[in-house]
């Protein structure tokens, strides 16, 4: 059932690390909820039924170089929006119009075309090219959603200021002066949540503070003494996950609730910038990085799952660029420098590989994993390359000049 926690039947497992403000109780991973075997039967399911693959993307004129996009702002183009192969929204992008080429200035909410725009005082919220409203401030969303027809961003100052605003259709739901966002606006069983971090000044320095917001209640997180660093914070069923660097521990630590694991670190001397990655399956992936060296110059990316490490990448020569979760299956997206490879990782194995020559990644918008199936735009690396998109393995050229921007289902 989505949402529940599958129990390893093993027995318990503590394992207890002394460190400066006391002592921390860190369980095996078998005692930890969401921790079991997928069914590893490797098939592709159908969507369900109802459910298309949507496209955005921005078209330029023929023979215009928008990878240099010398004339931006006052060249001629269109973002737009496909269900399947069809476009069923076209806009022109200019400042009459109040469309921004900008790839995250719009996105796909259950198949309608979103955008925003800064004026020189407004921010102006439209779907499919109608506009729905406009505020003050001049905000740069990083979080957006449609909830039973309302409207929810998530908005920062668009001139690089401190502080935060949640909105609902425009009208201010709560703000803050000060710190940045974590995490953008995600639903939880029907709840709307963030996270954000706010930097505090003491006497020692700048300590930052963690909180987690769920339908306007805000809950301090990674609240004890011990804890230097939370990178990542997750709210699933109701339950607050995040990772945590704490003091006199080389590697990280998980919390799931009140309960704590560990992210082993081997021979590295810490672990790095870890995520959590997890959607309802029976396992849980973490991502991060294991310095081997203080300079940060051997420095590998690698993945946990279920609390056990399951790959490690070259570290010379990834960049790493994203993660997508379906269920028990994670995709690992990353180019290889050294073989000018773009790679996908499914669960460790190789899923498929392309020329870095021709294609790289865009952003964590571009990609997307539901129910078996995993799609990503193929973003041309020099002139002349067509946008792609890759479908379940397979790769799919377009013949117009410019590229795609996100790939979602609904």
């Amino acid at each position: 059932m989505k949402g529940k926690f599958y129990y390893a039947a093993a027995a318990l497992v503590q394992v207890w690390f002394a460190v400066s403000c006391g002592t921390v109780e860190i369980e095996g991973p078998e005692d930890v909820p969401g921790t079991g075997q997928g069914n590893g039967d490797g098939q592709i399911t159908p969507l369900p039924e109802g459910r298309d693959l949507y496209v955005t993307g921005v078209e330029y004129p023929e023979g215009y170089d928008w990878h240099a996009d010398e004339n931006y702002g006052y060249v001629a183009c269109e973002i737009f929006l496909m269900k399947g192969d069809e476009r069923i929204v076209e806009l022109s992008a200019d400042e009459r119009n109040m469309v921004a080429s900008d790839a995250d200035m719009h996105r796909c909410v259950d198949g309608h075309l979103y955008t925003d725009y800064s004026t020189e005082t407004e921010t102006v919220i439209k779907m499919d090219g109608e506009e729905l409203f406009r505020y003050p401030e001049r905000e740069m969303i990083c979080g957006f959603m449609v909830v039973d027809g309302d409207v929810h961003t998530l908005g920062m100052p668009r001139d690089g200021a401190d502080g935060w605003t949640w909105r609902r259709n425009g009208k201010i739901m709560m703000f803050k002066t000060s710190g940045y966002i974590m995490n953008g606006l995600a639903e939880d069983n029907g709840t709307l949540w963030f996270s954000y971090i706010d930097p505090i000044v003491t006497g020692d320095g700048v300590k930052e503070r963690y909180y987690l917001v769920s339908d306007g209640k805000v809950t301090p997180v990674g609240t004890a003494a011990d804890v230097e660093k939370v990178d990542d914070i997750l709210l699933y069923d109701g339950i607050i996950y995040y990772t945590a660097r704490i003091q006199g521990l080389n590697g990280h630590v998980v919390y799931i609730d009140d309960r704590a694991v560990s992210v082993p670190a081997g021979s590295a001397r810490e672990t790095l910038d870890c995520r959590l990655h997890y959607d309802g399956g029976q396992s849980i992936y973490v991502s991060g990085i294991k310095r081997f060296a203080a300079d940060g110059s051997m420095d590998m990316p690698s993945l946990w799952k279920d609390f056990k490490l399951d790959f490690n990448y070259q570290a010379s020569s990834t960049v790493m660029h994203g993660h997508y979760v379906d269920g028990d299956d994670i995709y690992c997206v990353y180019t290889d420098t050294q073989y000018d490879e773009l790679r996908i990782y499914k669960s460790g194995l190789v899923d498929s590989e392309h020329d870095a020559l021709k294609y790289s990644f865009l952003s964590h918008a571009g990609g997307c994993a539901t129910d078996g199936h995993f799609s990503l735009a193929l973003h041309p690396a020099i002139p002349g390359v067509n946008p792609a998109l890759l479908i379940d393995g397979e790769v799919k050229e377009y013949g117009f000049n410019g590229y795609f921007t996100s790939v979602s289902y609904w």
